[in-house]
């Protein structure tokens, strides 16, 4: 008889105390990471002590180069429940950062772990012509469901041409605008946003420096809190990073079929 596989496990220092169990359900769960949601797919998990841990929260690298912050690496801090905490908020989904996040602090940028990992570009079948790719910007007029897009967004500067993060999965109806749709008429309400410059780097991996198991890094507790931008995505993040990612690999052409939206 063939000797049973052994599972992987892996030491992380958000659960120092014992191994986490990479395992595959599809049960929702709260990451004891980053604190945001997680669904269907691969996780790790200590039983022992009912902990769950994203898959990409368990290997993400402590500093990295992302297209959404180009002008400075980004580090990963981990922020502890405490008293008296300002509020800080994922510049990208808006919802709040807690636990285990990135963040470049000479911006006040914060992002969490989960959200770096949309793609930079998608294809989409109302757009067809162009690349649409994930930015902040100005205000606009979301082609599928007619809103105001106030924050990040999927997005062809040439054409002006916006859709939501949490429209991108939707099949639009009948009456969504397409690339050449007249907008809706009137200036949307004024917010700014400064708009990124290419990306650039790569990153490396590995534990952040000066982490150990008997130490719960604590990093950017107290500080300025950001108000809220653009919708909450709530638990819609985590199937939005696993259809987008896989989308982009089959080169899909989302906006059809088969990668419509269900949470």
């Amino acid at each position: 008889m063939a000797p049973v596989p052994k599972k992987k496990t892996i030491k992380h220092f958000t659960h120092p105390g014992h191994d986490l169990a990479e395992i595959s359900t599809n049960e929702e769960y709260l990451c004891g990471g980053c604190r945001t949601p997680g669904g269907v797919g691969t996780r790790y998990r200590c039983h022992h002590c009912d902990f769950n841990l994203h898959e990409y929260c368990g290997s993400c690298p402590s500093t990295l180069s992302s297209f959404m912050h180009p002008q400075h690496h980004l580090n990963i801090v981990v922020r502890t429940q405490g008293a008296r905490q300002n509020q800080r908020i994922c510049d990208l989904c808006g919802d709040s950062v807690e636990g285990l996040f990135y963040r470049c602090k000479l911006c006040d940028f914060d992002v969490h772990p989960l959200c770096t990992q949309l793609p930079q570009y998608v294809r989409h079948a109302l757009h067809p012509d162009h690349q649409l790719m994930l930015q902040p910007s100005a205000p606009g007029w979301c082609a599928v469901c007619k809103s105001v897009c106030s924050s990040w967004r999927y997005r062809c500067k040439t054409c002006s041409f916006d859709i939501h993060l949490e429209c991108i999965l939707l099949v639009p109806s009948n009456g969504a605008s397409t690339s050449r749709s007249v907008p809706p008429t009137g200036p949307p309400p004024h917010f700014y946003w400064a708009a990124p410059p290419p990306p650039h780097g790569a990153h490396g991996y590995g534990v952040p420096p000066g982490f150990s198991p008997q130490y719960n890094p604590v990093s950017e507790a107290q500080g300025s809190s950001k108000p809220s931008k653009g919708k909450k995505l709530g638990k819609m993040m985590y199937t939005l990073v696993g259809k987008l990612t896989i989308g982009v690999i089959a080169n899909v052409l989302f906006g059809v079929g088969d990668f419509s939206s269900s949470s």
